[in-house]
């Protein structure tokens, strides 16, 4: 194994892309993709899988990313140190959050925080959950919230909340009028896919279908459930997503309803476990809980 194609391997892992890899690295993609096959011929295992122009990671890439970046975190400690050095920076508050999470929650999380703690600048780097795993694992970040946080190694995790997975439908379609849905109420509709991410499959409501004998449509597939709500708007499909950002969307002609045989959502928030005490992530992960635990889901 040569250091380069380590380096991008973990880009791709970081940016979700060869792309983003390549203008990290300063490189063509097919360079990237050349230093990916090398690294796979050196390993006798797939890193990635190749399915319709992008990439999903493997049982065994995860496995092996986790000990690449426990290679690379001494070199990322030292780099981010040096930054905060040069910028004079040291009361910085950094922040990895699920899309849905960085939209929804954390603006009245982070306005609560800062009336306490207005000197502290706050870094919001909103990601899919792969890459927010990436960012607390390379202690880029103090903190990472997201649905469905995995429990990590060097990492302590906290369970915020729970909340029941919503359908989501337009106003005007037929199951609006229900108040609550049933798996046979969606048999030949065409409901949205969520792609697995990283360590995560979405996939218990295609579960529950099935065991119900249930025949769905499946003509989309997405990865940010902000997306989904979009397709939803547009009257495309229906589907079954975190209910954070039902709201956001009720002016869009979007309407949730309660799904039955409930299926939970967990919100955790995780933090590196060699992480000193510091009074105020405390303080945050505090205002997170009662935010989460006050909110009304339907």
């Amino acid at each position: 194994m040569k250091f380069r194609q380590l380096e991008a391997f973990r880009y791709i892992m970081i940016t979700g892309s060869m792309v983003g890899a390549a203008t990290q690295m300063h490189v063509t993609q097919s360079a990237i993709s050349r230093l990916i096959r090398d690294l796979e011929y050196n390993l006798k295992f797939k890193l990635f899988e190749r399915k319709q122009g992008s990439l999903e990671l493997t049982r065994a890439g995860l496995q092996f990313y986790e000990s690449v970046e426990e290679n690379f975190l001494g070199l990322d400690r030292l780099e981010n140190i040096a930054r905060d050095i040069r910028e004079n920076s040291t009361d910085v508050f950094r922040v990895a959050a699920g899309h849905s999470v960085a939209t929804t929650l954390l603006p009245q999380v982070v306005g609560r925080f800062s009336a306490k703690h207005p000197n502290t600048r706050i870094s919001i780097h909103s990601h899919r959950l792969a890459q927010t795993v990436m960012r607390l694992q390379n202690a880029s970040v103090d903190i990472a919230i997201a649905s469905g946080l995995p429990n990590l190694q060097n990492t302590k995790r906290l369970l915020l909340g729970t909340a029941p997975q919503a359908c989501i439908i337009r106003h005007d379609h037929p199951l609006a009028k229900k108040s609550v849905i049933e798996p046979e109420d969606l048999s030949g509709q065409s409901v949205i896919g969520i792609m697995p991410d990283g360590p995560m499959h979405w996939d218990e409501l295609d579960r529950t279908l099935a065991d119900r004998g249930v025949t769905i449509k499946r003509n989309y597939e997405i990865n940010n459930s902000h997306t989904a709500y979009s397709l939803v708007a547009q009257g495309l499909a229906s589907g079954g997503v975190e209910p954070l950002a039902a709201h956001l969307w009720r002016h869009h002609g979007v309407v949730q309803r309660r799904f039955e045989p409930q299926i939970s959502i967990n919100y955790y928030c995780a933090i590196q476990s060699r992480q000193g005490p510091r009074p105020e992530l405390d303080h945050f992960i505090h205002l997170l809980t009662e935010e989460i635990r006050n909110l009304d889901w339907f």
